[in-house]
Parts: C-alpha cells; structure tokens; sequence
C-alpha cells in the first residue's frame, strides 16, 4: 500500500507540473489551441463544417467564422440563385475565406456591396476554403460550384498553390491532385481519364481524429520543434534549409518544382473547360503576397528565410507571374492588382496583417477596390450595367487591429497592487507606493511585450528555442541563488514522497515553487521582474 501511496505522490507531482506548463503556455497567444472549421472529405481532403460557428482570437484579431447549411461561409440558402440575378463565383484559400476579417470587411461582400450600390442585380459566392490550393477549389468547382449556375468565375491563386499542387497531402490530411498536364493519356491505344485537366483517380483516406495532445498549448510547443525532413531543401548559399513552399521564388526552378507546375496547369485547364461548356467566363486575379507588396517584409523575408541566398536570386512576384505565364498559355484573362496596391503602401497604408500575413479589413478594401476597377463592366451583360455611382463600406474602425487589452491589464493591476502595497506599508506615502508598483509592473510588460516582439523578428524555427533557454536561464538563475535551500526543498518533497501523503503534494509544490520563487525575488532585484513575468 505504502508503495503504491509514493507512486501516487509522484504521478501527482508529475500531473500538476504538466498542468502548470500547459496554463502557462496557454498565456502565450502563439500556442494557445484554436477551433478548426475543417473536417474530413473524401472528395477535396478536407471541407468547412456546414452550420458551424468558430470565434477565432489572436493578438491582432477577433473574428468568428460562420458556415451556411452548404458548409461556405456565405448568407443562408445560397445555392438558391434567384432570378435575374448576375452571380459571381470566388474560388480561393484561406484570403478568399477571409481568414482574418469579418465577412462585412472581406473583399469578395466588400465587391458585392460595390456592385449592388451601383445598381446591379449582382450576387458573388464565397468557397473559399483555409488551406485549399487550386486544385481542390478547382474540383469543388467541377462537384459542387456549377450547381450554383454561376454567370462570371473568379479564381484567387495564391504562391503557395504551387507547390501544394503537386503534393499528396497537407498537414495530417490527404487532397487530391489532378494528372501532370504533360501526360498525354494514351495507354495501350485508348485513351483514360488521366490526361491533363482531370483529376488523379486516388481515395482519400480519412486520417481519424487529431491526437488529443496535438490540440493542447504544450503539443502545439512541442510540434514547432518537429519538422519533417521531406518539406525542405537544400540551397548553395543559404544558411538553412528552405521550406519547400517557397521554391516558387525562386528564378532557378528547383527540379522537384517541375511537376507542381504541371500540376497545377493541368488544374486550371480542368477549369477552363469546364468553364468553356458551361458557356461561363473565367477570369485569374493572383493574391500578391505581402513581400511583393510592401518592400520592409522583402528584406525581412531575406535576412530570415533567405539568409545567405542573393538576393538577385529570387523574386516575391515569381509565383504571381507564374500564375500569369499559365493563364496566358491557357488563354485565361487575368487581373494584376499589384500596381495599385504599391501605390497605396506608398502612401503610408499598411495593407497586411503583420502576424497574420493576410489582408487587413483595409487591405480587402483596397484589393476589392483594385479588382472592380480592372473588372470594369466587361464582363456583365447590358441588363446588369451600373445606373449608379457604387461606393465600398468603410472597414469597422480599429477591427483587426482590436483595441490593445494591455493598457487595461495593466491599469486594474496597477491600481489593485498599488492599493495593496499602500496598505501593507501605510508609512510609504501613497505616490510612492504607486510609483513603485507601476515601475516594477512597467519592467514586467516591457519584457513580455518587447520579448515577444524580439522573438518575433526571428525565424519561427529558433523562437521557441529563444524562449525555451529564457526560461531555463531564469530558472537556473533561480536554482543558483536558492543554493542550500534546494536541499531543504528537495528533502520535504522526498518525506512526504515516501510517506505516501500523495493527496498534499499539489499543496506542497505549489507553496514550495511560489515561495522559492518568491525569496529569489525578494534577494535580487534585478531578475526580480523576470520571476513575476513568470507568474
């Protein structure tokens, strides 16, 4: 009995250790777990859930995602086109999706508000889907999007469809891809369904639920320091191995890049010929990224990803062309929003998020403003042409952004310790009671803001390792100026380990931890702030 008593004590040790991690962690917006709106699809790899509702919070953004009964993130009964309506079909990602923005400030309803301020019968279906590249939007197109009797087809490709074209899978789940579209098709004299425009006849396999541990803080810690070997390559000259999503910046095409071209050409001639027998234009607007837009996320991008590649060696805008070659080739209209854009960065506008490297709400503003002019009134009928100046609703003041919660955690701490302070030492005048607080509290927010700001300028590979040694030195500095008194500490916890008292160690090493802690602060003022930062 008396042994099973010591195990328990030391599972319950171990188990209110985990836990502590993993609410500390939790604290930290970079691993704190996130609701998905995918699921499992046999068909595409993965699909929004339909009637779902997903809040999505992080430093710069507070969003919620809503789905309609068709799993898109559109109004309710979407598929339903009414009549006399000009509808317009978005395909595209996580951009198209609107990933970081309320569906009020996203480019696609911000068009269809334009659109209808000018007096036309117009109504644009969002399918944009996180994480999907073109040729899962295209076959959702080819399933699903045609029974939506679309007028004007709108593809969004963005970079990194190129290389997740010519892949098998993404993350834990599988996708599908269509045949290289070099392949001719001709087996044994007859001619099969792979050929270039159609899909790959392959079955998904449904990879079953995520690993419980995969949706906790301390997994997703864990999994930064796990990269498979498989998604990156070699370059001369680099001081790393490159992710190999970023291939297609690269102006010396990487030999393993060849068939995620041809894959993904072969995706939009599957489109393309849909679009053809359907009688339905089709037209290519490529999403520029935001080092090909604002030029301080270019020299970011090279002093990070890039390091020691010169830089005459790659492009931002070699994806965007490359997305414009195969349109040509195709014969697909395009759309280049690329010079608009750069005038209004020019002007001061910050167009992406800075985390989230999507668009802000005044980012979608400015693309769908770009994307409305060039669109013109080519592709609308007589009976839908514009009887009236259109206007774009002004995105929601600050959204994206959020209004900072720091000042806020700061003042009601301020205010409560100061309080506190001044009643425990009444001799202190009240001023310096709360000069001293609001110093101490000053130190502690300068070192989680500035910290996670300085943490943030570094590959995200070697972030986690930056802040994995900042709190191992700061432990290490607490071990050493605790000295004998870990003795002490670690023979309590061996007394009451061995005396089986396995239901008071949550109390034990609670009260042991906190009192070390706070002794070490108590005797060294200048690592004293590191130590609150750590409560």
């Amino acid at each position: 009995m008396r042994a099973l008593n010591v195990l328990l004590s030391v599972l319950v040790s171990l188990v209110l250790g985990v836990c502590v991690f993993e609410l500390g962690l939790r604290l930290v917006p970079a691993f704190r777990p996130q609701k998905t709106i995918n699921q499992f699809d046999p068909r595409l790899g993965w699909s929004k859930k339909p009637s779902d509702v997903v809040r999505r919070r992080t430093p710069e953004l507070d969003i919620t995602f809503r789905t309609n009964a068709e799993g898109l993130r559109d109004d309710p009964g979407a598929m339903k086109k009414p009549a006399g309506t000009f509808r317009v079909m978005a395909l595209g990602d996580s951009f198209v999706l609107g990933y970081t923005v309320d569906r009020e400030d996203l480019f696609v309803d911000q068009m269809e508000t334009y659109w209808k301020a000018q007096g036309r019968k117009v109504d644009v279906i969002n399918s944009g889907t996180e994480g999907w590249s073109t040729d899962q939007e295209v076959l959702w197109f080819l399933e699903d999007g045609v029974k939506y009797q679309p007028d004007l087809v709108l593809i969004f490709p963005y970079d990194n469809d190129i290389y997740w074209c010519g892949q098998d899978h993404y993350q834990r789940y599988p996708k599908p891809r269509f045949v290289p579209d070099d392949e001719s098709g001709w087996k044994g004299g007859a001619v099969t369904v792979d050929v270039g425009g159609s899909p790959e006849q392959r079955k998904l396999e449904d990879p079953g639920p995520q690993p419980w541990w995969k949706d906790t803080a301390i997994g997703k810690f864990l999994s930064l320091f796990h990269h498979s070997p498989e998604d990156y390559f070699r370059v001369d000259g680099a001081k790393r191995p490159i992710f190999k999503e970023f291939a297609p910046l690269l102006n010396e095409q990487p030999d393993f890049l060849a068939d995620a071209l041809s894959r993904t050409k072969s995706a939009l001639r599957g489109l393309q010929t849909e679009c053809d027998n359907l009688k339905v234009p089709l037209v290519m607007a490529p999403i520029p990224s935001e080092m090909a837009i604002q030029p301080d996320e270019r020299a970011k991008f090279q002093d990070h990803t890039f390091a020691g590649i010169d830089p005459s060696r790659w492009s931002p805008d070699r994806p965007f062309e490359l997305f414009l070659g195969m349109a040509k080739d195709l014969g697909i209209p395009t759309v280049d929003v690329r010079p608009a854009l750069r005038e209004h960065v020019k002007e001061g506008e910050r167009l992406y998020f800075d985390k989230e490297w999507h668009f802000t709400p005044l980012g979608n503003e400015r693309f769908a403003q770009a994307l409305v002019a060039q669109l013109g009134d080519t592709w609308f009928p007589p009976d839908h042409a514009a009887v009236a100046e259109g206007h774009f609703d002004a995105p929601a003041e600050g959204q994206g952004k959020g209004l900072p919660r720091w000042p806020f955690v700061f003042g009601a701490l301020w205010l409560v310790l100061g309080w506190a302070y001044g009643r425990t030492y009444p001799d202190e005048s009240a001023g310096l009671a709360f000069l001293k607080v609001g110093a101490l509290l000053a130190t502690i927010f300068a070192i989680v803001l500035g910290g996670g700001a300085l943490v943030a300028l570094v590959p995200p590979a070697i972030a986690p390792i930056i802040l994995l040694l900042f709190l191992v030195g700061v432990l290490g500095f607490v071990a050493f100026k605790l000295g004998r008194r870990l003795g002490t500490i670690v023979e309590l916890l061996k007394a009451f380990t061995l005396r089986g008292h396995w239901y008071l160690m949550p109390l034990v090493v609670v009260l042991l931890t906190i009192g070390s802690l706070l002794v070490v602060a108590a005797t060294s003022p200048l690592i004293a702030p590191f130590i609150y930062t750590l409560f």
